[in-house]
């Protein structure tokens, strides 16, 4: 495998760049009122079909230009990424200044891999605007695409000024300082202090093991920067299956590892479950974790170390303790359902439901229950 291709810098940009701007509903026009309302109904097919009709029958431009700009939020929520930029497209172009439509523009031909016009509109929105973030990131995104380095590395800081707290643009601004002229320290530094304000961001986790393991050679911190990534980024996935990969050719689960002490780690389980019935939890959580450690490969532990955790509140290790122990049986339900009640308690509606539908296979009943929780917090 590649480097570059053990490196990800894209993570989490559709849910942090695709929230576009969009307009109010100018009454007066039936169809548009009649298309703003079957949009909130979550009616996209019929949406898309009213605001068509709306924009036929509109002579009034700045109408229009609206109807069209939401015409593009519906078809991009279709997933018609070509079609909403298209609309966006022709939004702009009935308007003398920048509006909401030329930001939308630019995300839409971004994400329909039409970059040369991406790029164009892009620079067209900062220049109006040199504080525009989104404008910044993506041109930051496409220059890292061309591997140009120094300008990625810009763009991105230019981004970062107008709005500091972008984990994901803090990211690729790491990987953009590592194959430029920050080289391997400064994004390793970059990627940690990221971490520190940050700590369930996994893609900064994979990164700093792809750095420490492709570029440093330090195996020690290679391995155990891919086990924090699967602590936070649970066993499914591409990159989780890399990860693991990269452990085990690591020598993670092998020789390179300490041998079991299956006595020890019984020992420590039963006086951390006494301690935890006598709700001394950050004592049995102390039990919990020291036979994790005498035994890696038995799941017990680290879930019961996520209950302790649980217990204190702390749902945050709760939740990587689970995720532990899933490292090690993927098909561990109750270790499933604490995760996604974990993290349905620090408020990580969509982690929750992940978790909740993956848990269906082995415990449906469960898994209705965390998924009737979700629905309701949604309406609250």
């Amino acid at each position: 495998m590649k480097k570059k291709e053990m490196l990800v810098w894209t993570a989490g940009i559709v849910s942090a760049l695709a929230m576009f701007a969009g307009c109010g509903a100018h009454s007066g026009e039936k169809e548009h009122a009649k298309a703003m309302d079957a949009w909130d109904a979550g009616d996209l097919v019929r949406a898309r079909a009213l605001f068509e009709k709306s924009i036929r029958k509109t002579s009034d431009s700045t109408r229009k230009a609206n109807a069209l700009n939401s015409l593009g939020l519906v078809l991009w929520e279709l997933g018609e990424t070509g079609a909403a930029a298209d609309a966006f497209a022709k939004s702009a172009n009935l308007s003398d200044s920048f509006t909401d439509a030329h930001e939308n523009l630019g995300i839409a031909l971004y994400h329909a891999g039409r970059r040369a016009e991406a790029e164009m509109a892009l620079n067209n929105i900062a220049g109006d605007n040199p504080k525009n973030a989104t404008a910044h990131t993506l041109l930051g995104y496409i220059e890292l695409e061309k591997q140009a380095w120094p300008t990625a590395a810009a763009e991105l800081a230019k981004s970062l000024a107008a709005q500091p707290d972008q984990p994901a643009v803090l990211n690729a601004l790491a990987l953009a300082e590592l194959n430029g002229s920050g080289g391997r320290d400064r994004a390793i530094q970059r990627l940690k202090q990221l971490l520190a304000a940050h700590p369930e961001y996994a893609p900064a986790a994979f990164n700093l093991a792809a750095i420490y393991d492709f570029h440093a050679g330090d195996k020690a911190s290679s391995l155990e920067w891919y086990r924090k990534y699967l602590r936070l980024a649970g066993t499914q996935g591409e990159r989780s299956a890399a990860a693991a990969q990269a452990i085990v050719r690591l020598g993670g689960n092998g020789g390179g590892t300490p041998q079991a002490d299956p006595s020890l780690a019984a020992q420590l389980m039963a006086q951390g479950t006494q301690l935890h019935a006598a709700q001394k939890y950050a004592e049995a959580a102390e039990c919990y974790r020291k036979a994790a450690a005498a035994d890696p490969g038995q799941k017990n532990a680290p879930y019961n170390l996520g209950l302790a955790y649980y217990a204190m509140k702390n749902y945050s290790e709760a939740a990587l303790a689970c995720g532990d122990a899933l490292r090690i049986d993927p098909q561990f339900a109750d270790a499933r359902y604490m995760l996604s009640l974990s993290w349905y308690q620090l408020g990580k509606l969509d982690d929750a439901e992940r978790e909740a539908k993956i848990l269906q296979a082995t415990d449906p009943k469960r898994a209705e229950e965390m998924l009737r929780f979700i629905a309701a917090a949604r309406k609250r």
